[in-house]
C-alpha cells in the first residue's frame, strides 16, 4: 500500500513539474478544427485580372519570436495548404505617409514550409491557376522571404487586426527573383496570397518547388 502511494505521489509530482516546464516555454497553440475550408479561388475577380487566393488559418502557434500559422483551403475538392511563420518583430513600414527607412525591409521575417501532401496540392493548384505547369512537389526546404511592411503600425499578431506584407524571394538570383503580397487577417483568421505581377508567376512556382534554373 505504501509503495503504491509512493508511486502515485511521484507520478503526480512529475506531471506538475512537466506542466510547469511547458508553461514556461511561452508557446501557445490555438487549434480550430471546426473551421470550414473554402475554395481558394472564390474571391478572384475576373475583372481585376489577378489570380489571388485565400486560405483559412486552421492553427496558430505563438512562440517567443513569431506566430506559426497552418493555413488551408480547397481547390477542386482537394485540401491545399502550407505553414507560414511570421516574425513578431515587423515594425511599421509607413510613418506619416512616408516609408520608414530604418524598418522597411526585414530579412527572413516570413518563412514558408511544407505540411506534406496538402502543400504539394497547393503548388499544383497555383501552377494550374498561373498556367505554369509543373510536376514537382512543394520543396521540403524552408523558403525564407524578406518582408516590406505596408502598414502604418507595427505588426502585432496577438491582436485582432489586418496586416499587409510584401514578400521578396530569391533576391540574389535574377532568374528566380519574385514578389507577392501576404495579407493576414487575425480577426477573421484568414490569409490572402495576392499577386504582385504576372511576370513573377513562373519564378514563384520554381522557388516554392526549389526548381533550379539552368
Amino acid at each position: 500500500m505504501i509503495k503504491q502511494l509512493t508511486v502515485i505521489i511521484l507520478v503526480g509530482l512529475f506531471l506538475v513539474l512537466y506542466g510547469c516546464r511547458n508553461n514556461d516555454s511561452n508557446v501557445h497553440k490555438n487549434n480550430a478544427d471546426n473551421i470550414k475550408l473554402e475554395e481558394i479561388t472564390s474571391r478572384i475577380d475576373p475583372k481585376e485580372g489577378w489570380t489571388d487566393i485565400f486560405l483559412k488559418i486552421t492553427e496558430d502557434t505563438k512562440t517567443d519570436s513569431s506566430h506559426i500559422y497552418i493555413a488551408k483551403g480547397l481547390y477542386k475538392n482537394k485540401t491545399v495548404g502550407l505553414q507560414i511563420e511570421v516574425s513578431s518583430k515587423i515594425g511599421a513600414g509607413i510613418v506619416n505617409g512616408e516609408l520608414d527607412g530604418e524598418v522597411v525591409f526585414v530579412a527572413n521575417a516570413v518563412q514558408l514550409k511544407s505540411i506534406g501532401p496538402d502543400s504539394d496540392e497547393l503548388v499544383k493548384a497555383l501552377a494550374d491557376l498561373y498556367k505554369k505547369p509543373t510536376n514537382k512537389n512543394f520543396t521540403k526546404e524552408t523558403i525564407s522571404a524578406t518582408v516590406f511592411s505596408l502598414n502604418e503600425k507595427p505588426v502585432n499578431l496577438d491582436k485582432n487586426d489586418h496586416y499587409k506584407l510584401k514578400l521578396f524571394f530569391a533576391e540574389d538570383d535574377e532568374n528566380l527573383y519574385s514578389e507577392i503580397y501576404l495579407n493576414i487577417n487575425t480577426d477573421k483568421r484568414e490569409i490572402e496570397i495576392r499577386e504582385k505581377d504576372e511576370g513573377y508567376r513562373e519564378s514563384i512556382i520554381k522557388v516554392w518547388t526549389n526548381e533550379q534554373t539552368r
